[in-house]
């Protein structure tokens, strides 16, 4: 995403954000946490979203020869980083965060970051809580194994009041071409490599080949967009939106529908990698819950689990 396009979409995607933000007493900055196994290198910043926070390295950095050689091109930091995940309801409208202004967002830290690595069944293991006025808490899970050429992500939203029309997304402007060959535009593909429309979006950098994409198999309804607006609202990419290739965001939503107080649903998504598109590493299982060393309580309501992952042969 380069600075030029990036300046001029911003203020129509956050203003109505803006207008829509609860003021709360918000907790102090909590440092972002870096995660890195043999083929993937990321943080998650104190907003909850990937990357270190704006053009600060590490945004993305995949490593296709599992050799921990990170090199120049980053899928993330080039230009004006985006990667945001938002929530949309009847109550609220639409409200979401992005790691391009970290320090004003919309869905406010709670319990801040924690690295739940040590004890894992994971390699890496991040937690981080948000909530948004009184209406909603939500939380993401980060999870890979040194060996993954992957993210695996499990976000859980409870609700505080009735929600009707309840809808998630999640969406990068992935720029993997950037650094080396100066350029932003992208080969971008709903489905491939046999899989769905709806359950996988994908960019592949046109020089370097690098691919990455959002995958789901979730029973909840979903589908997958492709905006060149880089729209942040979730009903672009449930209508499967395709604006095909260049410099535009691939994003991936779920419509849950309603959910009542007290509710908690998990939705199962991951951001996949690949030398090229035909050997990303999709997962074979959704992570639907993850094992903890003790009872983890989240906002009141306990995770606890076990769930199986079969790493894909490649």
């Amino acid at each position: 995403m380069n600075n030029t396009s990036g300046s001029l979409r911003k203020p129509a995607l956050w203003a109505g954000c803006a207008a829509l933000a609860v003021a709360i007493s918000a907790p102090a900055m909590a440092a972002p946490i870096i995660m890195e196994g043999d083929f993937v290198r990321t943080a998650i910043s104190d907003d909850g979203t990937l990357g270190f926070g704006g053009t600060t390295s590490p945004g993305l950095l995949h490593d296709p020869s599992g050799t921990r050689t990170w090199g120049l091109e980053d899928y993330l930091t080039p230009g004006s980083p985006w990667e945001m995940f938002g929530v949309k309801a009847d109550q609220f409208g639409n409200v979401s965060n992005n790691n391009s202004n970290v320090g004003s967002s919309s869905i406010m830290a709670t319990s801040g970051l924690s690295d739940l690595s040590a004890g894992s069944a994971f390699d890496n293991h991040v937690l981080w809580g948000g909530t948004y006025g009184g209406l909603f808490n939500i939380t993401h899970e980060y999870i890979f194994n040194d060996s993954y050429e992957r993210i695996d992500i499990l976000t859980s939203i409870e609700a505080l009041t009735d929600l009707t029309g309840l809808k998630f997304l999640r969406a990068i402007d992935p720029d993997p071409d950037v650094n080396t060959f100066g350029s932003f535009d992208t080969i971008n593909t709903r489905g491939g490599a046999g899989i769905a429309e709806e359950d996988f979006v994908n960019s592949q950098g046109a020089q370097t080949g690098l691919t990455l994409g959002l995958y789901t198999n979730s029973a909840i309804e979903h589908n997958t967009g492709i905006t060149s607006s880089w729209s942040n609202d979730p009903d672009t990419y449930l209508a499967g939106w395709n604006d095909g290739n260049g410099d535009n965001v691939i994003g991936l939503a779920f419509n849950i529908g309603d959910l009542f107080q007290g509710e908690l649903v998990k939705l199962s998504y991951s951001y996949v990698m690949g030398e090229t598109l035909e050997n990303v590493d999709i997962p074979d299982d959704p992570v639907t819950s993850v094992p903890e060393p003790g009872t983890l309580t989240l906002f009141g309501l306990g995770l606890a689990g076990l769930v199986g992952l079969r790493r894909r042969t490649k």
